[in-house]
């Protein structure tokens, strides 16, 4: 099993916004086509959301062990599941832990809307095994359960070794 020491990162981030109005009314041939093409657009969206079945198992483990410790859960947020997926891609690839950042920091370059992040990296020979071992240690563990409403979950398997990666974001 490897982990690295909890990584964290405290600063100002950037803000992004979005709204939609919908109006409803009798449709037109017009709205019709506009409102499929809209459905269309917005399946799009929702299926690019979508995340593996070990990312959203290790969503649970986290938290799980966030609810057993007196901790609201941590949504899923489908940007850093995407990001946190491949970092663990990149770390199978080398075969050796190490943070986004680069020096034990964290990437933190497009993630919008954020005051604080941190980074748990490990392998194990299961996902639930890597989770345990986070557990184990300090500074994993404060990050599971700290201060953050968003998370992005990256889990790859390579032979009998399982490579994870939980990036934790507190939004502004």
């Amino acid at each position: 099993m490897g982990i690295d020491e909890g990584n964290q990162l405290t600063t100002g981030g950037t803000a992004t916004t979005s709204t939609t109005v919908l109006s409803r009314s009798r449709p037109t041939n017009r709205r019709r086509r506009a409102l499929t093409g809209a459905v269309v657009v917005m399946s799009a969206v929702l299926l690019s959301a979508c995340w593996s079945s070990n990312q959203d198992k290790d969503l649970g483990f986290i938290n799980q062990a966030r609810r057993q410790n007196g901790r609201a859960a941590v949504n899923g947020d489908a940007d850093l599941m995407r990001r946190a997926q491949a970092w663990a891609e990149h770390l199978a690839n080398i075969g050796r832990l190490e943070h986004s950042g680069g020096n034990g920091g964290v990437n933190t370059s497009g993630i919008a809307n954020w005051c604080g992040v941190a980074e748990n990296v490990g392998f194990a020979s299961s996902t639930w095994a890597t989770h345990q071992a986070f557990m184990g240690s300090s500074g994993h563990r404060a990050n599971v359960l700290g201060n953050y409403d968003r998370v992005g979950t990256g889990v790859v398997r390579r032979g009998d070794i399982v490579w994870v990666v939980e990036l934790y974001v507190r939004s502004c």
